[in-house]
């Protein structure tokens, strides 16, 4: 692949009208890759609209968006019973599974672990047996991947799966190198608290994350978006772009930059329209801001 920037979209697929708007910041603008949502109910839909705008497969990076957040479970919620509802929705959060990962011991942890082994398998097939979305590398919804113990669980999914080779060649590891940030003392102080922790925690697994996979042969791209998630706006990528490139050149690595430029219309286009923070999240303005800097982007790089 060379030393690329990956100018990415997460969220690809909640609607067919959210995904055309995704897609819109690849033909206006400087979008190169995406991550796919595996269990939405236009997951084959999407992939034609994202067909028609690649039709060979190499203008725009497919990632699978491994999900644990929003939605129904592909593996039939009766089979993962511990991640979902009553009503067959999951509706663990980042900071339970985070429990688990110290808590679950023994038999208790073994039956954890086979459900979101199960899981895994099952959004996998989604984007490659059953919809062949060309997956050439894996992220997650909220970073949950993150966490050894459903890190663990990916790596033993895609080493049972070994008969049936992906052509992995990324997984993200979404830690900002504060080296980058640091020169800018506006941007550092611009960072708000709550995304210094979001760092911090991510932080607890990055060498051990990167360890694996350097084992593996699979590349981690340098990452730029924990510190400013969700408010990669113009003026953020402007002032702090040529310090993460540079320090991406010095690795000799990718660079990946994280955009949320999907929005939604409304409340009932949510896979679970219940959760209140998800209704938020998809329909802030800030969606908008960053599709504009996709776009803007590309009148400044060419």
């Amino acid at each position: 692949m060379g030393n690329k920037i990956w100018f990415h979209a997460d969220d690809f697929g909640v609607t067919v009208e959210q995904s055309k708007r995704i897609l819109n910041c690849y033909q206006d603008g400087v979008l190169n890759s995406i991550s796919v949502l595996p269990n939405t109910p236009v997951l084959e839909t999407a992939l034609e609209l994202l067909n028609q705008a690649d039709p060979d497969g190499t203008r725009i990076r497919r990632v699978l968006h491994l999900n644990f957040v929003e939605g129904r479970p592909l593996a039939g919620a009766e089979n993962v019973p511990d991640l979902v509802d009553s009503t067959g929705y999951f509706n663990k959060s980042f900071l339970q599974f985070f429990c688990w990962n110290y808590t679950k011991r023994g038999r208790a942890r073994q039956q954890l672990v086979s459900q979101i082994k199960r899981e895994i398998a099952a959004q996998l097939y989604a984007v490659t047996c059953a919809h062949d979305y060309q997956i050439t590398a894996i992220d997650s919804h909220q970073h949950y991947h993150m966490i050894p113990l459903v890190f663990d669980s990916l790596m033993e999914v895609l080493r049972e799966s070994a008969q049936k080779p992906l052509p992995l060649r990324q997984i993200r590891v979404p830690v900002d190198p504060a080296a980058a940030l640091w020169h800018s003392a506006p941007m550092r102080r611009g960072v708000p608290p709550l995304n210094w922790v979001k760092w911090c925690i991510l932080n607890l697994f990055a060498e051990r994350t990167k360890k694996v996979l350097q084992g593996r042969g699979v590349e981690a791209p340098v990452f730029f978006g924990i510190f400013y998630t969700c408010q990669m706006k113009w003026e953020v990528v402007e002032a702090l772009l040529p310090s993460y490139k540079a320090y991406a050149d010095k690795k000799d690595m990718d660079l990946e930059l994280m955009f949320h430029p999907g929005s939604l219309a409304a409340r009932y286009e949510l896979l679970d329209e219940r959760n209140e923070a998800l209704a938020d999240f998809y329909m802030s303005d800030n969606r908008y801001y960053e599709a504009e800097c996709l776009k803007l982007l590309n009148q400044k790089l060419s």
